[in-house]
């Protein structure tokens, strides 16, 4: 199969985990939930950011947290966290630290530290009360789980993976030999590759540069979403730098259920990076603590864009 077939058959495989209740699997890791769900016997709870992950027969929560073992990273991340983050941490029996491996195509939960959800409240409460930077987010190591919590390890004997979930780890790995792209199914690669299909650009498979490149080597950077609002998050004065040396800013809209490119619209990188400096300093202006820099682009900027001559819309 072509990286089209490939696509269209990821499509049909989401649109079993829809009819059980399970939207977008593809973005922000969810697929690694819906792996841990399976091997410990849970129902996934419907949602993304600021939503518990999963409940079981008895109705106790669970909050899930994993890396990959092809991390550069092996901690757990609590990222913008609040008091109101911590105290729905009472609410859960079990937060599950999960270390995914994901060197074979079947992709399988090879431990997982169990530690009761107030006793993580109480460490993250005690332990972020000193942290300085501005996103509030803090990173949770197996020594500080051994030294600091009550615990429980798991390394499952026995793997629990349904054939629908085998399907989707083995057509991404196909896709990913292909495209040379890693971690096809997490943050937003594979909306990129829906997009990058359309314009007929490369994806860049290394996270930490441009999205995608076209045919003369000219780069791009590329903001997808399945709403008309596009957040640029993290915006240092390097980030900014690094969008000016793009032939444009990419600004998509997909249907992520149906697997469709709905819009795209080409930007002037100048033009788009004067409007995040001014929303930037609008926010410094209105809040006394900024704790992320970040800024949303919607569709009345982009029309103003357009009205400019500052960005068009490809039929």
């Amino acid at each position: 199969m072509d990286i089209e077939q490939l696509i269209e058959k990821l499509k049909q495989l989401s649109d079993i985990f829809y009819a059980s209740g399970i939207e977008d699997v593809y973005t922000n890791s969810k697929i690694y939930e819906v792996l841990m769900s399976e091997q410990f016997g849970h129902k996934i709870i419907n949602g993304h950011a600021k939503t518990l992950d999963a409940v079981d027969m008895e109705g106790n929560l669970y909050e899930y947290k994993h890396f990959k073992l092809s991390s550069s990273n092996h901690t757990w991340t609590f990222n913008d966290f609040t008091d109101a983050t911590i105290a729905k941490l009472y609410e859960v029996k079990d937060v599950y630290f999960a270390i995914i491996d994901d060197e074979p195509v079947i992709h399988e939960v090879k431990e997982v530290y169990i530690v009761q959800g107030s006793e993580v409240a109480k460490y993250l409460k005690n332990s972020t009360l000193n942290i300085s930077n501005h996103r509030k987010m803090i990173n949770i190591s197996r020594h500080q789980i051994v030294n600091n919590m009550r615990y429980r390890v798991i390394k499952p004997k026995h793997i629990n993976i349904s054939n629908v979930l085998r399907a989707v780890f083995t057509v991404a790995n196909r896709i990913e030999l292909i495209t040379g792209i890693r971690g096809i199914l997490t943050s937003n690669k594979l909306w990129e590759l829906l997009v990058s299909n359309k314009l007929g650009h490369r994806i860049n498979p290394e996270q930490r540069k441009h999205d995608a490149c076209d045919e003369q080597g000219r780069t791009y950077e590329y903001k997808v979403t399945k709403k008309y609002a596009w957040k640029f998050q993290d915006i240092s004065e390097n980030v900014l730098a690094s969008y000016m040396q793009d032939e444009k800013i990419i600004l998509a809209v997909v249907d992520k259920k149906e697997f469709i490119v709905e819009n795209v619209y080409v930007c002037d990188p100048k033009a788009l990076v004067t409007i995040l400096r001014d929303k930037l300093s609008v926010l410094f202006e209105q809040r006394e603590e900024v704790r992320r820099l970040e800024a949303t682009i919607n569709i009345g900027d982009v029309r103003r864009m357009i009205d400019r001559g500052d960005a068009v819309c490809l039929p």
